[in-house]
């Protein structure tokens, strides 16, 4: 249904953009669901499911510019995804479009993608406007995190780690997850307080860490429990590697652990669907299911 929506839409010259816009969210729900790999969507659905969203963002409709630029800017929403190709010059584009229109999310959208490829073709813009966007809202907890990582990395300014910390500390302290996991990499001396801080914020990476450190002993009480509690959560947020090692030890038992095979293939399950090479791993470790 979907599918014939929004490309009957495609070619009404009366389709409005928020009609495009749905139709293209609709469709892409599809692809989220997997429905394209049990024969439920045409082979060129992806192709028309762009299409919707590049209809409505010529349209001037600023949420398509912000999801179609987000969409190229990662290259997929899911693994297992065929749509669309990455494509960085586009996405950014399209974010810096809806900056134009208003749109902080634009602006901070592609903005970070620039920090992120490292392209340093473009870091006096993003530096220039990052500025103005500090200069109207110095509160602004995204602004203070990008601010953070330019200056940490030496991305359009010169590299200063201690300069960067308090935009870090600022963030942070307004809830933002990745700059609470910033410090924890950035402060060893209070890594284990960073790491569960940002972790109860919603890093993945940071839960990650935290079932290491459980997992370890490594400063904190050794708890394969709360590890495999940590890296379960961490898989849940996207962590492909976290579900899996997550997996691997209720499958072994690991330090007190019940063996739980149902359980562990739950979180084999989770790591497959976030791209993970389960079986390779497991073969690579001499374990099998």
């Amino acid at each position: 249904m979907s599918y014939e929506t929004a490309s009957r839409l495609l070619i009404d010259p009366d389709a409005t953009a928020e009609q495009l816009y749905g139709a293209a969210v609709e469709l892409r729900g599809s692809f989220e669901r997997a429905e394209h790999t049990i024969g439920l969507l045409p082979g060129d659905a992806d192709q028309v499911m762009i299409r919707a969203y590049r209809a409505a963002a010529d349209r001037g409709l600023v949420r398509a510019m912000l999801d179609l630029g987000a969409l190229y800017v990662s290259g997929e929403v899911a693994p297992w995804a065929p749509y669309p190709g990455k494509d960085l010059a586009q996405g950014i584009a399209l974010l810096r479009r809806a900056d134009d229109a208003g749109s902080a999310a634009g602006a901070l959208g592609w903005i970070r993608a620039a920090y992120f490829a490292r392209d340093e073709s473009m870091a006096p813009a993003a530096v220039e406007r990052l500025s103005a966007l500090y200069s109207a809202d110095p509160e602004d907890a995204g602004v203070q995190l990008l601010l953070g990582y330019f200056i940490s990395q030496g991305y359009g300014y010169a590299q200063d780690v201690a300069a960067a910390l308090p935009f870090f500390d600022a963030a942070a302290a307004r809830g933002d997850a990745d700059a609470a996991f910033e410090l924890s990499i950035l402060r060893p001396e209070s890594a284990a307080d960073w790491t569960r801080r940002a972790a109860d914020l919603g890093s993945a990476r940071a839960q990650a860490n935290l079932g290491g450190m459980y997992a370890t002993g490594r400063g904190v009480e050794q708890d394969a429990r709360k590890a495999v509690e940590w890296y379960s959560r961490a898989g849940d947020n996207g962590h492909a590697r976290a579900a899996f090692i997550a997996g691997v030890m209720l499958l072994r038992g690991d330090d007190g652990l019940t063996p739980d095979r149902d359980a562990a293939e739950g979180q084999f399950a989770t790591a497959e669907e976030l791209g993970f090479d389960v079986d390779g791993s497991l073969d690579d470790m001499g374990i099998t299911r």
